[in-house]
């Protein structure tokens, strides 16, 4: 049955070829293709991306979690399948994990029926079947989402059974958390410890704390050889990732009615799609009806469902307005950037909620038709989620010259939006280098020489050319500095004839060099494990032994004391569900596509039917604004709104341009701004004349801005110069103007105005 769901969720994966170049999953990708080609030439578990940055390097490895990216790899060597088929099954295989394991959950406490219920709401939440795998392409969230539920089946068996079975799952579980997703993993080690606490207190679990914490530890040591370097040498890298635009968690809060909102119909017209940031109306209308079964004191699993009930509001609430003192106050958690990322988890909260909902079906043969009646339910509701995005079906080049070629977009670099892991030692971004990016493009090897300031007579030879060293013999007749285009960054050293010799940092772009000898020298640079690295891996070695020791020694496990026949599934079940499946599988790839329109639409080009307010102008002749959004046209002093521009361009472009919107009164003066380095996620280059742009800005009003009436003007701009495109007339010369001033205007209120008049 879980299988079955599976699949009916995989639809997307299993029937195109390729992924798409428009979201994440594209970094995905190329991470995973950097790591297969460390594996072929030797290096199984790389913290240095040789080919990231133009080839500079970049210690994304040593940070951001790698486990999905060596799955993917281990998968691209099976017969059949290349990196990008690889990065698609590990996406496939989190749907499994999250679906079996929520099952399990459910199964454990409600009965298998309760099982296949929280299995299709987890499955068919927006979250885990759109938004996160298709609209954003995130593959490591995606994975930790589906790897949180195993691990609290995992977590309660071994507290209330022990085994050696139980032990191995958690703590196996548990160290792949914060190995597939930094910010997913510590959120699903919060879930689980509080689910611990609350099993052993609540539940009157206390002969499992011992077996518990065991695991816990476990776990922690197993998976030391990431976090332990991680934390030790963060010092050394620029974790820019938080602070004031894009990743500011004020920006990212959820309305409570959003999030209760149905899944609205998806513009196949847009370059991405544009969707409500919700639970989905199956997961909260039969989570309150799971959770409603509480209220019967006979119920075995009433206090273990109970911490499922508090779990979900407090995830619910700490994606609202509400919550933002919570975030302010709680340090760490601004890193979690998003607090609409908390759906994930709320998704499978909910599932186990909603599953006990079956308590509530009546009895009788015709139980398993109400059943699969409920299944079905929950599958029709998810049916404008189950469109994913088109996407080209050859995804393009990933090997090392690949992803440089892609970098040269101008898109990302080092596969992190704002080179988050950039060393200390980097005054200024690097550009790409001809000489280097050349090597690559062409039949190489790989030359990180600076040849340009070798002296007159001086010879390097490139003998070797690996991911995490380069060997060289040079011939000089004078003594000279060896200038390497690498990154500097912890672990690099140099070796001069065997002996090592001081590196020093290249300034402005952190790259290092290094003092060679006159004469005629082997040279060699190499990457090596630091202090913290080494810890780390003895730490984990130690866990290994443990938990081998541990698994000799521990009892079998207790008899479980749930009935029996409420985990099994009768025949009966298996052919209503079943055919509740097939049926919708029917419906949905036959009458559904015909009538597609019931559940998404496609704007024509140079249409955007999702803006509420129509407005266009043309700027330069290259771009045209189609529309705008608009929602709270009031807002008081020191507060923020929002507004959607809707974009697009009018052939291919050859700039990248950045969008601006200002709250001005007078025309001259600005109370408010903001500004979009890639308006609607992709650099403009990128934009298809065939699709608009919608592109979402937050324009903080300044606290003493006036009681008034202001003016909303929006532009476009190269980030280089600061030079704006111009505003054309209807016959298409130039108005005179560098901005559009939109038809709607904005009204700013007393500072003691109601909110409810604010948002009337």
């Amino acid at each position: 049955m879980v299988l079955a769901l599976v699949l009916l969720a995989s639809v997307p994966f299993l029937a195109r070829p390729g992924l798409p170049r428009d979201t994440d999953a594209e970094l995905h990708v190329f991470r995973t293709a950097q790591v297969r080609a460390c594996w072929e030439q030797g290096v199984f578990y790389p913290r240095w991306a040789p080919d990231f940055y133009y080839g500079y390097g970049y210690p994304i490895f040593n940070y951001y979690a790698p486990l999905t990216y060596h799955i993917g790899s281990a998968l691209s060597f099976v017969p059949g399948l290349d990196v990008v088929a690889a990065v698609k099954s590990v996406f496939v295989l989190g749907l499994l994990l999250g679906g079996m394991g929520s099952y399990l959950v459910a199964r454990d406490l409600s009965g298998a029926a309760a099982g296949i219920v929280a299995a299709a709401v987890f499955l068919f939440s927006p979250y885990v079947l759109f938004i996160d795998p298709h609209a954003r392409g995130d593959l490591a969230e995606h994975f930790a989402l589906g790897l949180l539920p195993m691990a609290v089946f995992f977590q309660r068996r071994l507290v209330e059974r022990g085994g050696r079975a139980h032990l191995l799952g958690f703590s196996i579980c548990i160290a792949c958390l914060p190995l597939s997703h930094n910010l997913l993993g510590v959120v699903g080690l919060g879930v689980l410890l509080a689910a611990f606490v609350w099993q052993v207190t609540v539940e009157g679990r206390r002969d499992g704390v011992g077996r518990g914490a065991l695991g816990f530890a476990i776990a922690g040591a197993l998976s030391a050889f990431f976090w332990l370097p991680l934390l030790l040498e963060l010092n050394a890298v620029k974790l820019t990732v938080v602070g004031p635009g894009h990743f500011d968690f004020r920006n990212h809060f959820v309305t409570l009615a959003e999030l209760l909102a149905p899944s609205r119909r998806i513009d196949m017209g847009a370059m991405a799609p544009n969707f409500h940031h919700n639970v989905g109306l199956a997961a909260w209308g039969l989570a309150l009806a799971g959770a409603a079964v509480l209220l019967r004191r006979d119920l075995p699993a009433r206090w273990a469902l109970l911490f499922f009930v508090a779990a979900s509001a407090g995830l619910l609430f700490l994606m609202t307005p509400a919550s933002r003192f919570v975030w302010e106050r709680v340090p760490g958690l601004e890193y979690l950037q998003f607090p609409w990322r908390l759906l994930g988890t709320a998704a499978f909260t909910l599932a186990v909620l909603a599953g006990a909902a079956v308590h509530h079906l009546p009895g009788g043969g015709w139980r398993p038709a109400w059943l699969a009646g409920t299944v079905l339910a929950v599958l029709l509701l998810a049916l404008p989620t189950t469109f994913a995005y088109p996407w080209e079906p050859d995804f393009g080049d990933t090997s090392p010259a690949g992803i440089v070629a892609f970098e040269l977009e101008g898109k990302v670099v080092g596969t992190t939006s704002t080179g988050d892991f950039l060393p200390r030692t980097v005054d200024m971004p690097p550009q790409p280098l001809p000489s280097l990016v050349e090597s690559y493009l062409g039949p190489g090897p790989v030359d990180k020489v600076n040849r340009a300031t070798l002296p007159d007579g001086t010879d390097v030879r490139i003998l070797e050319h690996g991911p995490t060293h380069d060997r060289f013999a040079t011939s000089s007749q004078r003594n000279f500095y060896l200038r390497i285009y690498t990154l500097l960054f912890p672990g690099w050293h140099a070796y001069v004839d065997g002996e090592v010799v001081a590196l020093e940092v290249g300034r402005p772009e952190g790259s290092f060099y290094f003092p060679v000898p006159a004469g005629d020298h082997d040279v060699l640079v190499r990457f090596e494990d630091t202090a913290p690295r080494r810890a780390g891996w003895w730490i984990a070695a130690g866990g290994a032994l443990v938990l081998g020791l541990a698994l000799a020694f521990v009892r079998a496990p207790v008899r479980e004391a749930a009935p029996e026949p409420a985990r099994r599934i009768d025949v009966p079940v298996v052919v209503w569900v079943g055919g509740a499946l097939v049926l919708f599988a029917l419906f949905r790839y036959t009458w559904v596509e015909s009538q597609a329109a019931w559940f998404r639409h496609h704007s024509a080009p140079g249409e955007a039917a999702a803006a509420r307010y129509q407005q266009r102008a043309v700027l330069g002749g290259q771009i045209e604004l189609l529309g705008f959004d608009l929602p709270q046209r009031r807002v008081r002093p020191g507060e923020a709104f929002e507004i959607t521009l809707y974009w697009r361009a009018l052939g291919s472009l050859e700039v990248n341009y950045q969008s601006f919107v200002h709250l001005t009164q007078p025309s001259t003066m600005s109370w408010g701004q903001s500004d979009a380095l890639n308006p609607g996620g992709l650099p403009t280059t990128r934009w298809s004349p065939d699709r608009y742009v919608w592109d979402v800005h937050r324009v903080q009003v300044r606290p003493e801005a006036a009681v008034g009436t202001y003016t909303l003007e929006v532009g476009l701009y190269t980030l280089a110069d600061g030079q704006r495109l111009p505003v054309l007339s209807e016959d298409g010369a130039p108005s005179g103007a560098t901005t559009v001033v939109l038809d709607v205007p904005v009204e700013v209120l007393p500072r003691g105005w109601p909110s409810w008049e604010v948002q009337r």
